[in-house]
């Protein structure tokens, strides 16, 4: 059975002409379970089985909607539980490795007890083949009171895959989250984030770099709500699109009644290389509380006349130019990821990329 399915809806509808306010695929409703592989499992993490966890904190939500989380979750059957306490001292390191040609599903729980302090890498990988495939990544993050909880994702998977991918979180009082997401491989992929700054004084910091090329499709959706009092969140997004690839950036910042105090800044930049490369982007910021700052900013350009030049005199020509600025919205996300080891499978995929 095959059905579609609609993915990233926008908080509230735009003109349909513009083709933003959600992404509609083709996806077989039956999936097998890929919990991954734990190459590396901390000191202070606890690994278990299943998709539910005591906590009273609320449910998060889900940017990718709540159609397709359903859609993940029923079709993970054990799942995984990881629970950190105390301050870890290297990251959690999980690889999701898929046979091209799969249809494959995981559900991950990330639940940060009072206190504690660490990273979780989560890496998407598969080989480049012609077959493709989808893999369906529904990861739920709950951080506890003070928890300082760092989640990177890395996606490098073969062109011809399919992915979507949902980061939903939900955060108590003062509390601390930065996202980090590399977006280099697939051919059609959904990706978001839904972040709850439940508690006071609770914070959210995002970084996702990204390069598009060949035919790739990337669609996003990133949102953050703020709830609780003195609450900051601040998105950055910022990447490179090339070829005849497609880039849509829907990103929202809701302040609620209620979250008086709180500050919110979102920054889309791109860099379009390519007359037949297409960007779409939505930033939004509702308001329902007067006591609160907000920003927000998209920029699409190719290279200035100015940064030629000066790449050019110093003997450096405008391909190279393209690369070394594509490279760096990378490397930028890239560095803040706390591993060596996914730092240098990163750089190798880039080398894979360009040749060199």
């Amino acid at each position: 059975m095959i059905e579609n399915l609609k993915l990233n809806p926008i908080t509230y509808l735009t003109w349909s002409w513009m083709k933003i306010n959600n992404d509609t695929i083709t996806v077989n409703p039956s999936f097998t379970e890929n919990n991954g592989k734990e190459i590396k499992v901390p000191e202070g993490v606890t690994v278990t089985t299943g998709k539910s966890i005591k906590t009273e904190l609320a449910e998060p939500n889900y940017s990718i909607g709540d159609a397709a989380a359903k859609l993940i979750s029923d079709n993970a059957k054990d799942g995984k539980i990881y629970t950190i306490k105390g301050t870890l001292k290297e990251p959690l390191i999980i690889r999701l490795e898929s046979p091209d040609g799969v249809n494959e599903c995981t559900q991950q729980i990330i639940h940060a007890l009072p206190d504690s302090k660490g990273e979780v890498i989560i890496v998407s990988s598969s080989a480049d083949k012609s077959a493709g495939g989808m893999t369906a990544l529904l990861t739920k993050v709950y951080l506890e009171e003070n928890a300082d909880i760092q989640i990177s994702k890395v996606q490098l998977l073969g062109s011809a895959m399919n992915q979507i991918d949902e980061t939903a979180m939900v955060q108590g009082p003062d509390s601390k989250a930065n996202f980090v997401q590399v977006e280099l491989g697939g051919s059609h992929i959904d990706e978001g984030f839904h972040s709850t700054l439940l508690g006071n004084r609770s914070v959210f910091n995002s970084h996702m770099g990204y390069l598009c090329r060949n035919e790739q499709y990337l669609d996003t959706n990133q949102t953050v709500v703020h709830k609780g009092k003195k609450t900051i969140c601040d998105m950055f997004t910022d990447g490179t699109i090339k070829d005849r690839s497609t880039k849509v950036y829907r990103g929202t910042i809701d302040m609620v009644t209620g979250c008086c105090g709180s500050t919110g800044n979102e920054m889309e930049g791109t860099l379009n290389l390519s007359p037949d490369a297409l960007e779409k982007s939505a930033p939004i910021i509702l308001c329902g509380e007067d006591d609160i700052a907000a920003e927000h900013g998209s920029t699409i350009g190719k290279l200035s006349k100015d940064i030629l030049f000066y790449f050019q005199s110093r003997g450096i020509d405008q391909a190279l130019a393209e690369e070394l600025l594509s490279r760096a919205k990378i490397t930028a996300a890239a560095d803040k990821i706390g591993s060596e080891e996914i730092q240098t499978q990163i750089s190798d995929y880039l080398k894979m990329i360009y040749g060199n």
